[in-house]
């Protein structure tokens, strides 16, 4: 294990998959003094952009981590795949430091290949944070890894930014969805159809994710549009709507969390994932996974008694933002630093 520089400062070696080099991520205020070598999985050429099939930012990165790694720096990698990859580049370089998994969460379970390559490279990784309890006996199971090495940490981050022109033209009353991973839309648009055309609903995703189910013409979908623009939306709507598809569906928490910051109401439904994040609030309605005619219901509601939802919600934002406080997040790092690192 590595042991402080002459400084008394340990480095960290991140490498996100998807966010840049000097992601806040990097800025958190530890108890530990430390030094931050930033790497990036974004693409950073031509090359890296236009190559299809693979990402070879994700391995350029990971290779870079590998070859960053000496006496007194560990390595943080966030994603499933770009922890493997960076498990996999130190095992063949043959450089060894405590290596945290961060953000190791999926939308879907690998299967097939991709299990057995990341059941074998991953085998190596020291801790892995994941958001919920739940996902500890999942990924436990599915890779064949102790479950004492999963440790759960709630998602943190600052309310997200609203931009303060409005996000749409007129001033019909809308709800408004965010978000397409993990998300049901057939049941989304089954519930538009119930409330009718004068109840609009906006979505917000990225194209793929509706696939193929019928839109009607009361709900407006936009996409690749800008995040303050997005949250100025919700801010406006009568609530969100967050229709997970399964119990075991492990997506939503940004949303969630966004919607909860901002003291917006909302809809979503039951997942063993979400439930450290939505159980016990007053303005957060939930319904079982495909139920249309509940969650239709709830969607009434929130039009029926919009102010009553919108006080609980507002009353709500002190204690989610000491709930998801980023501090959380430094206190998880320090303690990571203290078991595998300090303790040696």
């Amino acid at each position: 294990m590595p042991s402080p520089d002459r400084q008394g400062r340990l480095a960290a070696i991140n490498v996100p998959e998807l966010s840049p080099a000097d992601d806040a991520f990097t800025h958190l205020v530890t108890q530990t003094p430390l030094d931050w070598i930033r790497l990036s999985g974004v693409p950073a050429n031509a090359i890296e952009r236009n190559v299809r099939g693979v990402k070879l930012s994700r391995y350029r990165a990971a290779l870079q981590a590998a070859l960053a790694v000496q006496p007194g720096r560990f390595v943080i990698s966030h994603l499933p795949l770009m922890s493997a990859a960076v498990s996999q580049a130190m095992a063949v370089l043959r450089r060894r430091a405590p290596h945290l998994a961060f953000a190791f969460n999926f939308t879907t379970l690998p299967e097939g290949t991709r299990l057995r390559y990341m059941r074998q490279a991953l085998a190596r990784v020291d801790q892995f944070t994941i958001f919920s309890q739940h996902e500890r006996a999942l990924y436990s199971n599915l890779f064949g890894i102790a479950p004492e090495r999963f440790v759960p940490v709630m998602w943190t981050q600052d309310a997200p930014p609203v931009q303060a022109e409005p996000g749409l033209a007129g001033n019909q009353p809308y709800l408004c969805a965010i978000g397409g991973e993990g998300r049901d839309f057939a049941m989304l648009m089954e519930t538009a159809r119930r409330l009718g055309p004068a109840m609009k609903i906006v979505v917000i995703a990225r194209p793929h994710s509706l696939g193929s189910v019928s839109v009607p013409d009361h709900v407006e979908v936009l996409a690749n549009i800008p995040l303050a623009r997005v949250w100025r939306i919700a801010t406006d709507s009568l609530g969100v709507l967050v229709p997970l598809k399964t119990r075991e569906t492990c997506c939503g928490h940004i949303t969630l969390v966004s919607t909860k910051l901002l003291g917006l109401p909302m809809i979503t439904t039951h997942a063993y994932a979400t439930r450290e994040y939505v159980e016990g609030r007053e303005a957060v309605l939930e319904c079982e996974p495909g139920d249309v005619t509940a969650f239709t219901a709830l969607a009434q509601r929130l039009v029926d008694e919009r102010d009553v939802m919108r006080a609980a919600a507002q009353k709500a934002i002190p204690h989610e933002r000491d709930v998801h406080d980023r501090r959380h997040w430094a206190d998880h790092l320090d303690a990571f630093i203290h078991a595998k690192i300090a303790a040696g």
